[in-house]
């Protein structure tokens, strides 16, 4: 990513980096956690409650984000908002072009995923 097309004053403002070289991981947390949820919530119910299909998503992005391959993922982050009809998040495009947000973004993600997914399996055994 060029580093022209990083906004910093618009990361900095939103509190998603402390300076040009440090980002803020509690707000890119606070971030990944009000957004996981619903959209995961949101493809759990389209996919008729089906964990397998959350599991094959998991999958993908876990392989994709293991060989630092943070483009793709947010192509399929945006590929799924897209299909359950949700808007993608303007704030996840904006630290999207900061190398390190990116980064701790999509990490921050798929820790959040798994906290859902077991959510989803404690529901399915009738926990």
């Amino acid at each position: 990513m060029n580093e022209n097309n990083i906004n910093y004053d618009a990361l900095i403002k939103k509190g998603i980096l402390i300076s040009k070289d440090e980002i803020s991981q509690d707000k890119i947390n606070l971030i990944s956690g009000a957004l996981t949820s619903p959209l995961l919530e949101t493809i759990w119910t389209f996919s008729s409650f089906n964990i397998e299909a959350i599991n094959r998503i998991s999958s993908i992005l876990t392989k994709l984000h293991s060989e630092n391959r943070g483009t793709e993922m947010l192509d399929i982050l945006r590929i799924l908002y897209d299909v359950v009809g949700m808007e993608f998040p303007e704030d996840v495009d904006l630290l999207a072009t900061h190398p390190g947000a990116r980064q701790y973004f999509l990490f921050s993600f798929l820790l959040d995923m798994e906290d859902c997914m077991q959510d989803f399996m404690a529901e399915e055994a009738g926990e």
